[in-house]
């Protein structure tokens, strides 16, 4: 059974403009002093707190780790009187250029960023998959990218941007494109070629360092992964184990079976513009033929693509119901768009506060009125002790 782990990014936002607010490090000092340790860390904004969870064969014990993590988050937040909020963009903006964390390597990326930075205030969610070494690594981030855009319509999550609705299921993904290093990843030879291309963009001065790549899939540097970072944060933690048992679960096929078709960069970087725009209203080049399919066509391919290994991880029950939920509620997105829409700002901040902990045993109802709002709860227990090391990769 294949080994995950999860990254988890989430934004401080005050309570009444919704905009990010640098009390990350306030929250990130109670936190550590509590069961979370160094598995929970600052993030390019002083608004920002990232939980990395143990490695976790199960999707049970994963579960039961985020929603331990997002509880405590959320009373702590309320004892800020702040909203901590699992988006990929917050509602409201600031000038993030006067948040940035202080430190040496994030205060070296604002300065390679110049202007960019004041709108750079993105939150992901990141998912680990264990693999044997660099070559399978390499393999099975040449198959991943085929599947990208049909994960981001999934997930997208970040519609709002200084206020507004950007009619973008993504709009972080907007936001990010500007970098040197995101999108699709290329088609990699091998892993000798995949480090002779990482090292070359970093001596050309594009990024940073190795750690910087901004693709929406890569190769971690610090631990034996593949890092499938396409996703926005999540509202809640059933949507980021949805994101990261279809990752593991495309890994495991990948480098079970025989390649697809390699698609063009282009026709990927453009699937992935139409998942950033339309969510799972898209039409997507579909990863066995490069034709346009919608959305759903392609996530009903994906299922049955990685059918067997789904059922090896005991995850397929998960997957179609979690599936099925999307269909009928929507995805983090239009959930959020339909609350705005219908009951304005204050009732987004307090959805923000309850679908933060949905699912995981809090007494508060995240549904804002509508029958298809109703919650889907994963029967955990109300924590895990880290047991392992963090999947965490900078």
């Amino acid at each position: 059974m294949r080994r995950f782990g999860i990254e988890e990014e989430f934004m401080v936002l005050d309570r009444h403009r919704l905009a990010p607010v640098a009390l990350g490090e306030r929250m990130l000092r109670t936190l550590r002093d509590g069961a979370y340790g160094e598995r929970v860390t600052g993030e390019f904004l002083a608004a920002q707190v990232e939980y990395a969870t143990s490695i976790h064969r199960h999707l049970r014990r994963a579960a039961a780790e985020l929603h331990g993590f997002r509880r405590e988050l959320a009373s702590i937040a309320q004892d800020l009187d702040v909203v901590a909020v699992g988006s990929g963009t917050p509602f409201d903006a600031c000038d993030s250029s006067t948040m940035v964390t202080e430190k040496e390597r994030y205060r070296r990326i604002a300065r390679n960023f110049g202007g960019l930075v004041i709108d750079h205030q993105v939150n992901g969610l990141h998912v680990h998959v264990e693999v044997e070494d660099r070559e399978a690594g390499v393999r099975a981030l040449n198959g991943v990218r085929l599947w990208l855009p049909c994960l981001l319509a999934l997930t997208g999550n970040a519609p709002f941007w200084r206020g507004h609705d950007t009619g973008f299921a993504s709009w972080r993904t907007l936001i990010l494109r500007r970098l040197p290093t995101m999108g699709c990843p290329p088609q990699f030879a091998d892993a000798e070629d995949y480090a002779a291309r990482s090292r070359a963009l970093v001596a050309t001065g594009a990024i940073t360092d190795l750690q910087a790549l901004g693709w929406a899939a890569r190769l971690s540097e610090r631990f034996p992964t593949i890092e499938v970072r396409v996703f926005d944060a999540q509202l809640t933690a059933a949507e980021s184990l949805l994101a990261a048992v279809l990752t593991r679960s495309i890994v495991a096929t990948v480098l079970e079976t025989p390649p697809l078709t390699r698609l063009p960069q282009e026709i990927l970087d453009g699937s992935l513009w139409l998942a950033a725009r339309n969510g799972m209203a898209a039409d997507l080049a579909d990863p066995f033929t490069g034709d346009p399919a919608t959305a759903w066509s392609v996530a009903d391919a994906l299922v049955d693509y990685i059918g067997s290994a789904l059922v090896g991880h005991d995850d397929l029950a998960f997957v179609t119901e979690s599936l099925a939920r999307i269909r009928a509620r929507g995805t983090g997105a239009q959930r959020q768009v339909e609350v705005f829409r219908r009951d304005g700002p204050i009732a987004l901040r307090r959805w923000y506060t309850d679908t933060l902990t949905e699912g995981g045993g809090s007494t508060r109802s995240a549904a804002p009125g509508s029958e298809t709002f109703r919650r889907a709860r994963i029967d955990a227990p109300t924590r895990l002790a880290p047991d392992e090391q963090s999947t965490v990769a900078g």
